[in-house]
C-alpha cells in the first residue's frame, strides 16, 4: 500500500511541512537575530540620548543654582568681610533649597573657606582641582572627592573683582545610577578608574566588582550554547586629568534571550503538531496545508522586514519618556524620509528625476495592458559630446532637462510615462491611440523636440534619432520591447535616419551578434581549432620570389559554419575584444614565422592591427615578448594599418608606429587610395609600403583610369622611399600592367587563394620547382 495515494499524500504533506518548518526556523532565527541586533543598538542609542539630557538637565540646575549664589548680594558682603556664620549658613540653606550635596567656598588659592556642611574636609588637592575647572568655565565635570564622586561646576564670586570661587555639586549615588537605569531600561555604571570608584544601578553585585570586567565578560546559558547577557557602550564623561570618568551603558540581552527561545520552541512544537495532524488526517490537511504554510511564511517575512510595531511605548506618562518617545518617533519619521528619498535614487534618474532603465522595466512589466496599443519611443541627442566639450557639462546638463521637460510635456498628458536609459538617450512610452488623436504621435513630438531651444542666453538647436516599437504588435515582454526600441535607435544612427521603426529580423540579428561575440571570446580562450590563421602569398616582381605573405584569420565554428572575418573583426571592435583577437593572432603569426625560419623559409609575415590595438598600451610589449619567445626577428613582421585607423589615431598612432620602426617592424598602409590620407599627412606616417586597395586592380587591364592611378601612385610611392603592393591581381594581364609599372610586389588569386600553413608550405615548394 506504499504506492496508494493516500500514503503519497502524507509523504509529500510530511516533507513539505519538514521542509517549511526548517526554513522558516531559519529565517526565523535570521530576521529575529537581525531584529534583536538592531532594536539593541537603537535602545543603547536611546539611553544615551536620555543619559546626556539628564546630565544636560542636572548643569543647568547646577549652572542657575550657582549663578543664583554668586550674585546674591548679602552672600557676597559675608564673603567679603569673612563673615563665616552667615557664608555657612547661605550654603547650607541654598545647598537644601537645590538639594546639591556638595557646596564650598574657596579663595583664590584654592584653600576651602566653608561648605554646607559644618567641619567638613577632604583630602583632595583643591587647589590643582580648581586651576583645572576654571579652564572649562561654567560647564560642569565629574569629581571624587573623599570617595564620593559628584557632578560639579565652578563659578567666580566677583564684588566686582573676584574674590573667591564657588563650588557646587550633586553626588553621584547607586541611587542616580539606579534612577537612570529606570528611565533607559539599562544598566549605568560610573566609573572612576584611576580613583577606584564605582557607582552602579547593579545594586546586587560581586565583591570585588569590576563594572569593565563584569558588563564585558557576564555570560549564560542558553540552547544555542554560552551566549553574553550584556551589550555596553562606554562613555567618556568630562573630568579632571588624571582622573577621568566613564559611564557604562549595558542593555540586559536574557529577555530577548527568553523571548527568542519562548518563540522557537513555539515554532517546534506548531510544527510537531502540524505533522501529527497530517499523518491523522492526510486529507484534511492537504486541502489546508497552505493556509498554516502561507502564514509561517508570512511570519518570517514580517520579522525579515523588521515590520514591527513600537505603540506599547507610548503608555508612559512622565515628561522624559514623552520627550524620548517623540525623539523615537522622529527617528523612525527620518528613517522611513530617507528610505523614500533612497528608493526614489535607486528607480530615478538624478538629473531629470525620470526613471532609469532598471525602473523602466518594472514599470513596463506592470503597466502595458493587453488591450491598449502603446509606442515605444527611443530618443538620442545627436552631438550632446560636442556640446560639453564646447560650451561645458552644465549647459549640457541644461539640455537634457529641457529635453526631458518636453517629453514630459509630450507624453503625460497621454497617459504615458518615461525614462532616461543613457546618458543622452531617452524612452518614453505612450499610448498610441491618444497620440495620434491629441498630438500627431511621433512626428508631433519629433517637432516639439527639434524646436530650438534657449539655455543660459544661448539659442541652441539640437538634433534627434529616434527608434521606434509597437506593443503589443512588435513584443509583449519589457526586456523585448526594450532591447529592440535600442536596437531601433541605433539603426537610426546608422542609417542617418531621422525615425526608425522597428523592423522583424532586427533582433535576430542583434541577438545572434552577441552570441558571435561570446562564441569568439570562448574561441580565443579555448583555442580549440576554430580560429586559424592563412597565409596569402606576395610576389616580388623584381626577384619573381615569394618573400613575403599576408596573414588572414579565418573562423569555423563548431556547427561548421563560417563566419564572415569583416564580420567578426567588426564585432570584436565593437564589444572591446579585438585586442584579445590581435594578440591571439601576434601569437600564432610569431610562432608560424619562427617554425618555417627553423625549416629554413624565411617568410616575412604581415599582421593587420586595428585603431584599438594600435591605442592599446600592452601592444608594443606584447609584440616584443611574443618575438623574443619564439626568437623571430622584428624585420620579418609587418603591421598594416588601414587608412582609417590612422586618421582616427593619428598623433597616438605616429607615436606607436616609430616605436615599433625603432625595434625593426616594417609598417604598410592597407588600403590606400580608398580613404581620406592627404599627401601631407602620408609624408609624415612613419610607414615602409603603401598596399594600393583591390578595387584599382580587379580590372586594371580593363580600365585605363585605373592604369593612371596606379601608375602615378606607385611612383609616388617610390618617391617616397616606400615599396608598393598591390593586392587583389586576378588575370595575367593586370600582372604584366603591373610589372611594367615597377610595382615591388603582388598578391592575389591569380597568384594563390590564402592558404592553411601546411598548404602554404606545399604551394610554395611547387612555385619553386616551377621557378
Amino acid at each position: 500500500m506504499t504506492n496508494s495515494l493516500k500514503n503519497r499524500v502524507i509523504i509529500v504533506c510530511v516533507g513539505l511541512v519538514l521542509l517549511t518548518t526548517v526554513v522558516s526556523l531559519f529565517s526565523f532565527w535570521w530576521s529575529t537575530s537581525q531584529f534583536n541586533e538592531k532594536k539593541v543598538t537603537q535602545d543603547i542609542n536611546v539611553a544615551e540620548n536620555v543619559y546626556k539630557q539628564y546630565l544636560t538637565a542636572k548643569e543647568s540646575l547646577l549652572l542657575t543654582a550657582a549663578k543664583v549664589l554668586t550674585s546674591d548680594f548679602g552672600f557676597k558682603q559675608a564673603v567679603a568681610t569673612r563673615d563665616a556664620d552667615t557664608i555657612s549658613s547661605v550654603l547650607y540653606n541654598h545647598s537644601q533649597r537645590i538639594n546639591a550635596e556638595l557646596m564650598l567656598l574657596l579663595d583664590l588659592s584654592g584653600k576651602l573657606i566653608s561648605s554646607n556642611k559644618p567641619n567638613q574636609e577632604f583630602s583632595n588637592d583643591l587647589e590643582q582641582m580648581m586651576n583645572e575647572l576654571l579652564t572649562n568655565a561654567e560647564q560642569s565635570n565629574f569629581v571624587v572627592l573623599d570617595n564620593d564622586l559628584y557632578q560639579v561646576i565652578l563659578l567666580p564670586v566677583r564684588a566686582p573683582r573676584t574674590i573667591a570661587y564657588s563650588l557646587v555639586g550633586f553626588k553621584i549615588t547607586d541611587e542616580v545610577a539606579t534612577e537612570l537605569k529606570n528611565l533607559t531600561n539599562m544598566d549605568v555604571s560610573f566609573i572612576a578608574e584611576q580613583d577606584e570608584l564605582v557607582r552602579s544601578s547593579l545594586l546586587s553585585r560581586p565583591s570585588p566588582f569590576s563594572p569593565n570586567d563584569y558588563f564585558y565578560q557576564a555570560t549564560t546559558s542558553r540552547i544555542f550554547g554560552e551566549q553574553v547577557i550584556y551589550r555596553n557602550r562606554n562613555l567618556h564623561l568630562a573630568s579632571l586629568e588624571g582622573h577621568s570618568v566613564n559611564v557604562l551603558l549595558s542593555a540586559d540581552l536574557t529577555q530577548s534571550y527568553t523571548e527568542f527561545e519562548r518563540l522557537f520552541f513555539t515554532i517546534i512544537l506548531l510544527a510537531a503538531l502540524t505533522i501529527v495532524i497530517g499523518v491523522v488526517a492526510s486529507s484534511l490537511l492537504a486541502n489546508n496545508l497552505t493556509m498554516p504554510l502561507s502564514q509561517l511564511a508570512n511570519l518570517a517575512r514580517q520579522f525579515a522586514r523588521g515590520n514591527y510595531s513600537v505603540d506599547s511605548m507610548s503608555n508612559k506618562q512622565s515628561n522624559e519618556i514623552k520627550t524620548l518617545i517623540d525623539a523615537f518617533r522622529n527617528m523612525g519619521n527620518d528613517i522611513n524620509e530617507r528610505e523614500q528619498q533612497i528608493s526614489f535614487a535607486a528607480k530615478h534618474d538624478t538629473l531629470t528625476g525620470f526613471y532609469n532603465r532598471s525602473a523602466m522595466l518594472e514599470v513596463l512589466n506592470d503597466s502595458l495592458a493587453e488591450n491598449q496599443e502603446y509606442t515605444l519611443v527611443a530618443i538620442d541627442i545627436k552631438g550632446l559630446r560636442h556640446i560639453n566639450d564646447k560650451l561645458g557639462p552644465r549647459v549640457g546638463d541644461d539640455c537634457l532637462k529641457a529635453v526631458a521637460c518636453r517629453i514630459a510635456a509630450f507624453s503625460d498628458e497621454l497617459g504615458g510615462f518615461h525614462a532616461r536609459i543613457g546618458g543622452d538617450e531617452f524612452l518614453t512610452v505612450f499610448p498610441t491611440s491618444s497620440s495620434l488623436n491629441l498630438k500627431r504621435g511621433i512626428s508631433g513630438l519629433m517637432a516639439q523636440l527639434e524646436a530650438p531651444y534657449t539655455l543660459q542666453k544661448l539659442k541652441i538647436n539640437l538634433r534627434f534619432s529616434a527608434g521606434v516599437v509597437t506593443y503589443p504588435a512588435q513584443g509583449t515582454l519589457a526586456d523585448d520591447l526594450m532591447r529592440r526600441v535600442l536596437i531601433a535607435v541605433d539603426g537610426a544612427a546608422d542609417e542617418h535616419e531621422n525615425i526608425h521603426h522597428y523592423q522583424e529580423g532586427e533582433d535576430e540579428e542583434h541577438l545572434e551578434s552577441l552570441l558571435i561575440i561570446d562564441e569568439l571570446k570562448q574561441a580565443i580562450a579555448e583555442d580549440d581549432g576554430q580560429l586559424f590563421m592563412t597565409y596569402q602569398p606576395k610576389l616580388n616582381m623584381a626577384t619573381q620570389k615569394i618573400d613575403k605573405a599576408e596573414s588572414l584569420i579565418r573562423w569555423q565554428r563548431k556547427n561548421g559554419s563560417w563566419v564572415s572575418p569583416e564580420l567578426f573583426i567588426d564585432l570584436a571592435e565593437q564589444s572591446g575584444l579585438i585586442v584579445e583577437l590581435t594578440e591571439w593572432v601576434i601569437a600564432t603569426v610569431v610562432k608560424q614565422v619562427g617554425q618555417w625560419q627553423q625549416a629554413g623559409i624565411f617568410m616575412q609575415a604581415a599582421i593587420n592591427v586595428s585603431a584599438q590595438d594600435i591605442a592599446y598600451p600592452g601592444f608594443h610589449a606584447n609584440l616584443l615578448h611574443v618575438l623574443k619567445s619564439n626568437s623571430v626577428a622584428p624585420a620579418l613582421i609587418t603591421i598594416e594599418l588601414t587608412e582609417r585607423d590612422m586618421i582616427e589615431n593619428e598623433e597616438k598612432g605616429i607615436q606607436a608606429l616609430e616605436n615599433l620602426k625603432a625595434i625593426g617592424v616594417k609598417i604598410s598602409l592597407d588600403d590606400y587610395g580608398v580613404g581620406q590620407t592627404s599627401l601631407g599627412r602620408l609624408k609624415m606616417l612613419p610607414i615602409d609600403e603603401l598596399k594600393l586597395d583591390k578595387c584599382f586592380i580587379l580590372k586594371l587591364d580593363q580600365s585605363e583610369k585605373d592604369q593612371f592611378i596606379v601608375r602615378s601612385t606607385i611612383t609616388l610611392g617610390h618617391q617616397l622611399g616606400f615599396s608598393v603592393v598591390a593586392e587583389g591581381v586576378e588575370t595575367r594581364e593586370s600582372l604584366e600592367i603591373l610589372h611594367d609599372l615597377k610595382c615591388d610586389h603582388i598578391q592575389g588569386y591569380y597568384l594563390s587563394r590564402p592558404l592553411k600553413a601546411d598548404l602554404f608550405e606545399q604551394w610554395l615548394e611547387q612555385y619553386n620547382e616551377l621557378a
